[in-house]
């Protein structure tokens, strides 16, 4: 085997060499691509989940009170539903700083109704129909969250 013969196998090991070795850095950023999609959907739905569950957790109670508030309207005791939402505005300080991050641009819409149902009911006591126009503009958007 001549000098020549040697270098040309040398060379053509060498690019065969490499050529796997390009193969497999193709293949180990593609595997690394797809991990790291992966890791970033896990987290992005774990975040999700989180968040969904704060939400729940901030918007249960205010819901209750609502459909209690609700519920005595319904049932003909208007007394009994000022004295319901007459916790509300405690509930909601506590709620809405809660709720707001988690809403992104529902907020305004939610926040208007959460003041309008603390002024009909600040107010004395309102009328049926203001009662329970109040408390239905606040508990829509609030279920309207919780169904998605």
């Amino acid at each position: 085997m001549t000098a020549l013969d040697r270098v040309v196998r040398s060379g053509v090991a060498m690019a065969a060499a490499g050529a796997l070795l390009l193969t497999a850095c193709s293949q180990t950023q593609d595997a690394a691509k797809q991990a790291a999609s992966t890791v970033g959907d896990a987290a992005q739905t774990a975040a999700s989940g989180a968040g969904d569950a704060a939400l729940g957790t901030a918007v249960t109670p205010v819901l209750n009170l609502l459909k209690q508030g609700e519920a005595d309207l319904k049932g003909g005791n208007l007394a009994a539903a000022v004295s319901t939402m007459g916790g509300f505005a405690a509930l909601w300080a506590t709620a809405g700083p809660l709720i707001k991050p988690l809403v992104g641009d529902k907020w305004p819409a939610i926040e208007a109704a959460a003041n309008a149902l603390s002024k009909t009911f600040a107010n004395g006591t309102p009328s049926v129909g203001d009662a329970g126009t109040a408390i239905q503009g606040l508990m829509g958007p609030l279920t309207a969250l919780m169904a998605k």
